[in-house]
């Protein structure tokens, strides 16, 4: 029995699935990933089952008071919005404590939910510095005059269209691989653990089959 608990316990660290991230985020970064950047505030928080034992999903509604980057439909997102968190995803920011927040998000166009990540730069206002300010304001400015020019040079409403899906696509194309590159990072990594752990139990069991050996020898 005491054997059987010892194997066990080599398993134990292989529960590692947590968010990695390339590198540390960085506000330009940030900024040029997200679909949706902007200063609002938590005032409430709703949980809900998903259905895998005690797992949740939180909901954290936010009154939005500045845009930085708008959704390109720009009648959305203008003062409310709904975070959305799931335990299941370890990437997802869980926004638990009201208060106002520099928030970078992307949006599910299957639900209307916003939702953000750890590989997205997250801060409390009272965290964020005039530099950050500053430097979201420049990038801020940059991108309304470039999607200002993109309106002025689209003719017709299909071309809108098909460059709205575009730009969409092309978030949620590297949003994607990014995540496929992390799962198969994780995969490799466990992988890894599990061979070198099968090979420390055999160690082990041959150093145990050894000294039993050994304890027979000497009680004959």
């Amino acid at each position: 029995m005491k054997y059987k608990f010892l194997l066990l316990t080599f398993f134990l660290p292989l529960h590692i699935f947590a968010c990695k991230c390339a590198n540390e985020p960085t506000i330009k970064e940030s900024f040029n990933t997200a679909t949706l950047v902007f200063i609002g505030e938590v005032y409430d928080l709703s949980e809900a089952p998903n259905g895998y034992k005690t797992s949740k999903n939180t909901l954290s509604k936010v009154k939005i008071s500045k845009v930085y980057k708008p959704d390109f439909y720009n009648d959305f997102y203008n003062e409310n919005a709904t975070l959305f968190h799931s335990q299941l995803h370890s990437c997802d920011v869980l926004f638990s404590e009201k208060g106002k927040y520099l928030i970078f998000a992307y949006i599910s166009k299957d639900t209307g939910y916003l939702y953000s990540d750890h590989c997205l730069v997250q801060k409390r206002l009272d965290q964020v510095t005039p530099e950050d300010l500053k430097e979201l304001q420049i990038l801020s400015n940059d991108y309304l005059t470039q999607l200002k020019t993109l309106k002025t040079n689209t003719p017709t409403v299909t071309d809108d269209l098909i460059d709205e899906d575009i730009n969409v696509s092309e978030n949620m194309i590297g949003k994607h691989l990014k995540e496929l590159s992390d799962i198969r990072s994780e995969n490799k990594n466990l992988k890894m653990i599990a061979f070198f752990s099968i090979i420390v139990i055999l160690i082990f069991l041959i150093i145990i089959l050894i000294l039993r050996r050994r304890l027979k020898t000497i009680e004959k």
